[in-house]
């Protein structure tokens, strides 16, 4: 769907821009003819009066012959400056024509709007306030949202996301965050190398498998089967904020020429692949059930951790992406819980993609 969009954005920008030429020409075309027919028509004028000179015996015939000559190459300067000059603004229009044609689609250069993009690449938006060249796109600042699978591994080396040990429900437990960020191209206008940093806000919600839930007891945190009824579905959430960093690399740079120079053109579809790290501290972490009570009524409950849960967090990244699609990997380097937590899988490990871009 999204290549649709975008190759009928790009139909409709060329054909407004040819649209727009095609007046432009016409436009000049008609300048021109009125530039030489009002610059004939004073030629004219003066002409004759070289010519009733003449005939009243005022001049002698070589010099009729010789101001009409003289006549003749005054207006011939002077039209041609007046067309070079036309001509010079036809030359600007048609460049600026072009320029807004390539690099302001309707897609993502709509003076003064909001764009949307939904397909393949993922959800993004675009908040456009004036136009753009490729630099200002390389180096620009953006509200993105990923999406993991979240798993616990016993081995805090261990980079399998998929522990069957960890008593998590393995694609219940999740990860979602939001992060505001900042991309600067590192080098040169063609340089590869990339550098993203900003400030996230992260949820972790662990599903322990039925019918299991998490029990604070003397500030010690474990497991234990529930008993007051039929479990419904019980969960932790660690809330986050964290400070990431990633340097990216283009694998197969792309270029394009904007105003005589070249640019690593980031808005075409190229493989990267990043290599980060986070430190983040949690602030807050709440255990929520949900049940059916002996009657079967429905009841639920939660409550906030005192302890069990590390009040720091460190991790590394690593994403693959293509285009506008980044698949993404990360482990946590510091344990989730602490040693009050009687849990068999300490380490946290994740999965997932970007879901959305809001850019800047």
């Amino acid at each position: 769907m999204n290549i649709k969009i975008l190759l009928l954005a790009m139909l409709s920008g060329f054909a407004t821009a040819q649209t727009t030429l095609d007046s432009q020409m016409k436009s000049y075309t008609e300048k021109v003819n009125t530039i030489v027919s009002e610059e004939k028509e004073n030629m004219k004028t003066e002409t004759d009066k070289i010519d009733q000179a003449f005939a009243a015996g005022k001049i002698t015939k070589a010099e009729q012959i010789s101001q009409k000559e003289d006549i003749s190459k005054k207006y011939e300067t002077l039209i041609n400056d007046k067309i070079e000059n036309e001509r010079q603004q036809l030359e600007d229009i048609t460049k600026t024509a072009v320029t807004n044609s390539v690099y302001n689609s309707r897609l993502d250069t709509i003076r003064n709007k909001n764009v949307l993009i939904l397909g393949t690449n993922g959800f993004s938006v675009r908040i456009k306030n004036k136009e753009k060249s490729p630099a200002d796109y390389a180096n620009s600042s953006t509200l993105s949202v990923g999406y993991a699978f979240a798993n616990l591994t016993k081995d805090k080396g261990s980079f399998n996301p998929f522990e069957n040990d960890s008593e998590m429900r393995i694609g219940n437990s999740h990860s979602v965050e939001v992060q505001f960020r900042k991309d600067n191209q590192l080098g040169s206008l063609t340089s590869p190398w990339f550098i993203r940093y900003g400030l996230a806000y992260r949820t972790d919600t662990y599903m322990p498998k039925r019918p299991q839930v998490f029990i604070q007891n003397n500030s010690e945190l474990y497991l234990d089967d529930f008993a007051d009824g039929r479990l419904k579905r019980s969960k932790l959430r660690n809330v986050y904020l964290t400070l990431p960093v990633e340097f990216q690399f283009y694998l197969n740079p792309k270029y394009t020429e904007y105003d005589g120079k070249q640019y690593l053109d980031v808005r075409k579809k190229m493989w990267k692949v990043g290599l980060g790290a986070y430190a983040g501290i949690n602030t807050r972490s709440i255990v929520k059930v949900k049940y059916h009570d002996t009657n079967d009524k429905f009841q639920k409950y939660d409550y906030t951790l005192d302890d069990g849960v590390n009040a720091f967090l460190f991790g590394g990244k690593f994403s693959i992406g293509y285009g506008g699609v980044n698949l993404f990997i990360k482990k946590d380097l510091t344990p989730i819980f602490n040693d009050k937590a009687l849990l068999p899988n300490k380490n946290g490990i994740q999965i997932g993609i970007e879901l959305a871009n809001i850019d800047f």
